[in-house]
């Protein structure tokens, strides 16, 4: 089967900023492990490559709590769901890069699995690509909605593929997460992470994250091997 390209996402957006004055602002979701970060940064550089454009791309996971204020708020174990983020933040954030002003994105560190102290000025861009698992839950800031979407059984393979690199890079560069797990048996480690799926990312999955493709404008469907298999345009927004 060939597979289509992203071309027709490429002029969408393309012909959308060339329509607006001031900064475009493309939200990019999908559920965990389904590839966001990696797409958003292939778009960034396709786009900029396409039109010379200033792109730039910014995680949600930066706007997470820190695990300590999780623990305060007794929801260390809903990482991820849309109570877990500083919605107010986030909105500030949207409202600051639509109006070109310059802003602050803080750091999330995937080895630590928390908030950084360090901060990254954002200077006013062109484009600016927003990916994370509650992106559309801010469609109202956004110009632009992108839906990547998996079948959940190869969601989580991926998920359980990722984790698993992530714990073998754990043996070369220490992750205060991954430590403890290091010398737990394959089967015990699959398990867990089998557990995390089916009571963190699924639930979120289908209560909050999936409800948010009707905000896109177009969604992405990916097979197994990575590949597209069909991009839908949705006319009616």
């Amino acid at each position: 089967m060939e597979l289509p390209d992203l071309d027709p996402i490429l002029s969408f957006i393309i012909a959308a900023h060339t329509a607006k004055s001031s900064t475009l602002v493309v939200g990019v979701t999908g559920g965990v492990a389904v590839g966001k970060s990696t797409f958003s940064d292939d778009l960034a550089r396709l786009l900029n490559l396409e039109t010379g454009l200033t792109v730039v791309v910014v995680a949600s996971d930066g706007f997470l709590h820190r695990n300590s204020v999780l623990e305060e708020m007794g929801i260390s174990d809903r990482k991820g769901f849309p109570e877990s983020y500083d919605a107010r933040a986030i909105e500030q954030f949207l409202t600051d890069v639509r109006s070109g002003s310059p802003t602050f994105v803080p750091v999330y560190d995937h080895h630590t699995y928390d908030i950084t102290d360090t901060v990254i000025e954002l200077l006013p861009a062109d484009m600016v690509l927003f990916e994370g698992v509650n992106a559309l839950q801010f469609a109202e800031h956004l110009d632009i909605g992108l839906y990547l979407h998996a079948d959940e059984p190869v969601m989580r393979a991926w998920f359980v593929e990722r984790t698993r690199g992530l714990r073998e890079a754990a043996r070369s560069e220490y992750s205060p997460f991954f430590d403890p797990w290091l010398d737990v048996p394959d089967d015990v480690f699959l398990a867990m992470v089998n557990g995390a799926w089916e009571m963190v990312n699924l639930p979120n999955l289908v209560d909050h994250i999936e409800p948010t493709q009707t905000l896109a404008h177009a969604v992405i469907e990916w097979e197994a091997d990575h590949g597209i298999r069909v991009i839908t345009f949705r006319e009616s927004l």
